[in-house]
C-alpha cells in the first residue's frame, strides 16, 4: 500500500470509530447555541468563555466542541479545535470530525493541538500533512502547513528521517515512507523508547560530517526537550577562543556627528571542528558611549538599535512563571546555525548619529542560545544553583553571549 493510501485508510478508520460520539453530541448553530457568539470570535478571552460556559453546564468540552466541525464557519471550527487544546484534549479521536477539513486555519489548530498534547495517534495525519505548501502569516513569522507538520512530528515520535521540504518529491516521498515504516514498527512502543531511541539517532546525526544531518540532530534534540540536554550540552561544549568577533565600522570619510556609521559585528569560528551559535531575533545589542566625555555632558550617545535588555511590560502579579528550558530549546531549534571552521557571519548595524563630537566605544553583544544552553550552573528554570543559600557562579566554558567594540571618532 501506498503512503498516501496508508493515510487515507488510517484516517478514514479513525472518522469511523467516531461517529456515535458525534451524533449524541449537541447541535452546534441553534437559536439558543450559547457557544456559537465565542466561537466566532478570535479573541484569547473568547475562548475562555467558552471553556466557562461549558464547566457551568458540566458538559465534557472534547466532545461538545467535536461537534463544530459540521459548522460552514472555517473560523468557528478552528476556534472551536484552539478551545479543544486549551481544554486538555489529549485523544486525537475526539478531533477525528476536523481531520479532512479544507481550511488552512482548522489544519494549523489541530497541528497545534497534536503537538502540544503530544498525541502519539496523531502521526498518520501529520505525515499526510507534510506536502501541504499552504503558508500561514502571523506576526512571528510565515510558515508551510508542512513545516509546521514537520516540526510536530519530531516532536511527537522523537525522531527525524532526513525530510527536507525544499528537497526533490521522490527524496521527499522516501524520508515519509522511512517515517511511516518507523511508526508501523514503533507505535506501541512508549513515548520514554521513543524518547531513548530518538536521542541515539540524533547524536549519530549530529557526529557526522554532513552539515545538513548535523543540523538535522541538534534540532532534534533540542525538540526532544529536557530528556535530550546533557546529550545536547556535550555536543555543542565549545572552549573560549573557539568563537571569534570584532567590531567593524568603515565610514567613506571621517563621519560628522550627524552621521549613522556603517558597522558589522563579524563573527568567526576560529576552531578546527564545526561549530553551532543559535542568535534569537532580537539578539543583536548596540551600545555606544563618549570616551572622552566632559566633565558633566552625558556618555551615552544616540542611535544604534535599542538594547536587548530594554524594559518589557511585565507579566500580571498571579501569571506562571514561563517554561524557560521550553522556551531556550524551541528558539534554539529556530535559529540553529552550523559554523564550518573558518566560516564568518555578518551581522550589519549602524552607529550614530551621537549628541556631540569626540572618541566613541561601539559595543556590540550577540546572544548566543547555543552557548547559554551550555551553562550548566545555570538549571534552564531559571534560578541559579546554590549552595549554602548562596548563588554559584558560573564556571568554566565559554561566554552565553559574543561581543566586541572598536573606536570611532566623529567630528563637529
Amino acid at each position: 500500500m501506498c503512503l498516501i493510501s496508508w493515510i487515507i485508510a488510517t484516517l478514514t478508520t479513525v472518522l469511523a470509530a467516531s461517529v456515535p460520539c458525534l451524533a449524541a453530541a449537541p447541535t452546534p448553530g441553534s437559536p439558543a447555541d450559547p457557544l456559537l457568539p465565542y466561537l466566532q470570535d478570535d479573541d484569547p478571552q473568547a475562548h475562555a468563555q467558552v471553556l466557562t460556559a461549558l464547566r457551568e453546564q458540566g458538559v465534557s468540552p472534547c466532545r461538545a466542541l467535536s461537534a463544530y466541525a459540521r459548522n460552514p464557519n472555517s473560523r468557528v471550527r478552528g476556534n472551536a479545535v484552539d478551545a479543544m487544546n486549551d481544554a486538555g484534549c489529549a485523544d486525537f479521536q475526539a478531533y477525528s470530525g476536523y481531520l479532512l477539513d479544507a481550511s488552512a486555519g482548522v489544519i494549523v489548530a489541530l497541528i497545534d493541538a497534536a503537538e502540544r498534547r503530544v498525541m502519539k495517534d496523531a502521526v498518520p495525519f501529520l505525515l499526510g500533512s507534510l506536502p501541504d505548501r499552504r503558508r500561514i502569516v502571523t506576526g512571528q513569522g510565515t510558515w508551510s502547513l508542512g513545516e509546521k507538520a514537520h516540526h510536530a512530528l519530531m516532536v511527537i515520535t522523537c525522531q527525524s528521517f532526513h525530510y527536507d521540504p525544499s528537497a526533490p518529491r521522490d527524496d521527499q516521498r522516501n524520508a515519509m515512507t522511512r517515517w511511516r515504516q518507523w511508526y508501523l514498527a514503533k507505535k506501541d512502543l512508549t513515548r520514554d523508547e521513543w524518547v531513548q531511541e530518538g536521542i541515539g539517532r540524533a547524536r549519530d546525526y549530529a557526529g557526522r560530517d554532513y552539515e545538513p544531518y548535523r543540523v538535522e540532530g541538534l534540532r532534534l534534540l533540542a525538540l526532544i526537550g529536557s530528556p535530550a540536554l546533557p546529550t545536547l550540552r556535550k555536543l555543542l561544549a565549545r572552549r573560549p577562543g573557539d568563537v571569534q568577533a570584532e567590531v567593524v565600522c568603515l565610514p567613506d570619510e571621517p563621519p560628522r556627528v550627524t552621521d549613522a556609521v556603517p558597522c558589522a559585528l563579524v563573527v568567526r569560528n576560529a576552531s578546527s571542528q564545526p561549530l553551532a551559535i543559535a542568535p534569537p531575533p532580537d539578539g543583536l545589542e548596540v551600545r555606544i558611549s563618549r570616551i572622552d566625555a566632559p566633565t558633566g555632558e552625558p556618555g551615552p550617545a544616540r542611535g544604534g538599535p535599542p538594547p536587548a535588555d530594554r524594559a518589557r511590560p511585565s507579566a500580571p502579579a498571579n501569571a506562571p512563571p514561563p517554561d524557560r528550558a521550553a522556551g531556550i530549546l524551541a528558539a534554539f531549534a529556530d535559529r540553529l546555525v552550523d559554523l564550518a571552521p573558518g566560516e564568518v557571519l555578518r551581522y550589519e548595524f549602524s552607529a550614530g548619529p551621537v549628541l556631540s563630537a569626540g572618541r566613541y566605544r561601539v559595543r556590540a553583544t550577540l546572544a548566543d542560545l547555543a552557548a547559554d544552553l551550555t551553562q550548566d550552573a545555570i538549571p534552564l528554570d531559571g534560578a541559579p544553583e546554590r549552595r549554602d543559600g548562596k548563588a554559584v557562579p558560573r564556571t568554566g566554558g565559554a561566554p552565553a553571549a559574543i561581543e566586541a567594540e572598536a573606536v570611532v571618532r566623529f567630528e563637529q
